[in-house]
């Protein structure tokens, strides 16, 4: 298994932070349901991933805290980039006036083919539902995950995002610089699991922290400043 890195107001189906008479607009936190631009918050945690492995070495956020995270995006949908150098660390994004804003907590993708020969499905078993298994079954490890958003407390549990199979072709700069073996530098599949928060932010400044144990039994504590322009 592959870390990467290591996603009328006030319906029920969201949080809106700051309350409903507010003048001003609030956080939005997307319900995992909701859809943006008529796509489900799941399928934008696979253009996350598209987008991770489609950036350069020299450029890579996941690889360079200090890297842009606007680098090589083009979507209606703004990636936070994770950062795969530490378990801890602080990021600070420029964020686009208007576009939602897409946030891992934490995600991993389970990816095919590796060099063990023994990583196959089992007989009769499809490949989508190993690399699924695989991936449900490493992530069942992390415990205690915890989010605030501008120091409100988010229950992650209704974010859980797992993908089908689909493919993506990392650059082959990444290719034994990320901590996946199964890299290939070509198209190849796979199917991810994890945690996201799709937002709405108001322009300003705004934190998102992000705290729990990894399957590995590392503590992780991220914190993303995202300045949304005016």
């Amino acid at each position: 298994m592959k870390r990467i890195l290591e996603t009328a107001v006030c319906a029920a189906a969201l949080v809106v932070l700051g309350g409903c008479d507010s003048e001003e607009p609030g956080v939005k936190v997307f319900s995992s349901q909701e859809s943006i631009q008529g796509r489900s918050i799941t399928g934008w945690t696979e253009s996350w991933f598209r987008w991770t492995f489609d950036v350069p070495a020299h450029q890579n956020p996941a690889l360079l805290l200090e890297a842009d995270c606007g680098i090589g995006q083009d979507t209606p949908v703004f990636f936070v980039p994770m950062y795969d150098g530490d378990t801890t660390y602080q990021r600070t994004c420029r964020v686009p006036a208007t576009k939602p804003v897409l946030v891992p907590l934490w995600a991993i993708i389970n990816d095919h083919p590796c060099p063990d020969p023994d990583f196959q499905p089992a007989p009769g078993q499809t490949l989508e539902d190993f690399l699924t298994q695989g991936a449900l079954d490493f992530n069942a490890g992390f415990r205690d995950l915890r989010v605030t958003v501008d120091g409100e407390v988010i229950d992650p549990s209704s974010h859980r995002h797992t993908t089908g199979m689909f493919h993506f072709t990392a650059d082959p700069s990444l290719v034994g610089k990320l901590p996946d073996p199964c890299l290939q530098g070509t198209s190849q599949p796979g199917v991810s699991d994890g945690w996201w928060l799709m937002l709405s932010l108001p322009p300003g400044d705004h934190v998102v922290r992000v705290t729990g144990v990894s399957p590995s039994s590392d503590s992780i504590d991220y914190t993303y400043n995202l300045s949304v322009s005016r």
